[in-house]
Order: structure tokens, then sequence, then C-alpha cells
């Protein structure tokens, strides 16, 4: 448990560095990086589709460097009044929001839960997980809702679905582990196991709430 607290603190920092320093290319090579260590260990694992492997990672890479620099100038012009409403910040609050749910659904899951979700597939997901996860998220929701002027419920879905698609992309993930017989997909990470293991909740959350964002913004 130290060695994974230990990592999680390493890996945090590390993404922290990297939003603070505002860059770009630092921002996108770090991301294509992770994309690319991925990709490797869906290979090296022998997992099958490995155009929906392709697809499904760099689907993720290509919006979160979207985000940046497609993204960079409408920010800067339409969102000059909020000016913590940069790119970064937002990137940065939508990885941190599925990191929340990871936390709490793993937290209350390993605690409490009783209820299998799909057992076959991964039997570590449980229903009393979900909702464990879900809770913070949707109270972060409501509490932004009404700060906003007018107020504003329907951001509450934005957090529900962030929740969900979390849940999702990490179970995905799961199935192709189940398939391959493999519990991780790597080392790399001490404690967390590879990359993939580290952002498979983030697979689908991340281009999904980018896309919304775009929209709503």
């Amino acid at each position: 448990m130290l060695l994974r607290l230990l990592t999680a603190l390493i890996i945090t920092s590390v993404i922290l560095l990297v939003l603070y320093l505002q860059n770009s290319w630092v921002f996108a090579s770090v991301i294509l990086f992770i994309c690319l260590a991925a990709y490797y260990e869906w290979i090296s694992n022998k997992f099958k589709n490995k155009l929906f492997g392709f697809f499904l990672i760099f689907n993720f890479g290509f919006w979160s460097i979207f985000m940046i620099f497609g993204w960079e100038v409408y920010f800067d012009n339409n969102l000059n009044s909020y000016p913590v409403l940069t790119a970064y910040f937002l990137y940065g609050f939508i990885i941190f929001n599925t990191a929340i749910f990871d936390i709490f659904a793993y937290i209350i899951g390993s605690n409490f839960g009783k209820t299998y979700i799909v057992k076959e597939i991964s039997p570590n997901k449980t229903l009393e997980g979900l909702i464990g996860g879900l809770f913070p998220l949707i109270s972060i929701g409501i509490l932004m809702g009404l700060s906003l002027s007018p107020k504003n419920y329907w951001i509450i879905l934005f957090f529900i679905l962030a929740g969900f698609s979390s849940f999702v992309g990490d179970l995905l993930i799961s199935y192709f582990k189940r398939q391959s017989g493999v519990k991780d997909t790597g080392t790399i990470l001490p404690g967390h196991g590879g990359v993939l293991d580290r952002i498979d909740s983030h697979l689908i959350t991340t281009p999904l709430l980018i896309i919304i964002l775009f929209f709503i913004i």
C-alpha cells in the first residue's frame, strides 16, 4: 500500500507540473508518450482487436492534445472574464474528477462491496463501489450547480457521465485483461501495474467530457 501511495504521489506531481508549466509541446509530448506506452502494453499483452485498441488509446490522446492546441485561443477569447478557466485547468479538472471516482470506488468497493456487477469480467467491480465513486462527483456537481448564477443543476449530469464512463473504461480494459489472462498490463508503475492500468478509466471519460465541454462552452 505504501508503494502504491508513493507511486500515486509521483504521478500526481508530474501531472500537476505539466499543467502548471502550461507548455503545449511539453503537454503533447507527455500525452504522446503515454499513448505509445499504453499501446505497446496492448500489443505486448496480446490483447485482441489491435485496431480498436489503437483507436481507443489514440482517441484519448487526440482529444487531450486538441483541447490544448485547438481550444487555447477559444478559451482566451471567449472566457477572458473567467481567467481561471484555461484549457489546462479544465483538463486537470477532468483528470482529477476521474481520479476521485476511482479512489472512492476502490475504497468503498474494497470495504463494503458485496453486489457484483460483472463478476466474470472483473470480480472487484461492485454496485457499492460504483455508488461510492459516483457520490463525491454528484456532490461536487450539486455544489457547482448552486454556485452558478443563475443556478444550473444540469451540470450534475456532467459528473454522473464522468463516473459512469470511468467505470465503463475500467471495465473494458478488465475485459481484455481477462481474455489474455493477465492481472496487470505492465510493471512500470509500482503498485499500480502498467500505463494502461492507470489510464483505463480516462480512455472514454476524457474524450467524452472534452466533447461535452466543447458544446456547452
